[in-house]
């Protein structure tokens, strides 16, 4: 039996936030899951150690799709360190739970997330 997506991914697919690119962006990153071919671009902007804006890309699977859009909305207003402890199981509680097989959606958007952080460190 095939688990419905929740209410939350459902939200997420049919009203994506914040789709698109910041051209001025402090950090980006951009990664790919070599199995699926699934893509997550982000793009975060920085005041300081804040968060002020989040911009992504994604393709693949909906999932996919729906990590990356609720990932940018979280991101908006947390400090560097806050976004550095997120992870995917908290992630997948706050999308109200993946379908088993798709919790590398989740990963995906995290490690698009942990990509772009240690950019900040160098």
């Amino acid at each position: 039996t095939k688990m419905p997506y929740s209410k939350t991914v459902l939200d997420h697919l049919e009203n994506p936030r914040n789709v698109g690119e910041l051209a001025d962006a402090t950090v980006t990153s951009s990664v790919i899951n070599s199995a699926c071919g699934d893509q997550i671009k982000l793009f975060i902007k920085l005041l300081d150690k804040n968060i002020t804006s989040v911009k992504m890309q994604a393709y693949g699977c909906a999932p996919t799709l729906a990590s990356a859009s609720l990932l940018t909305e979280w991101l908006i207003d947390k400090t560097i360190h806050q976004a550095s402890l997120l992870e995917t199981d908290e992630l997948i509680k706050m999308l109200e739970g993946l379908p088993r097989g798709k919790k590398h959606a989740a990963d995906l958007a995290i490690e698009a997330l942990q990509t772009a952080l240690s950019k900040l460190n160098k």
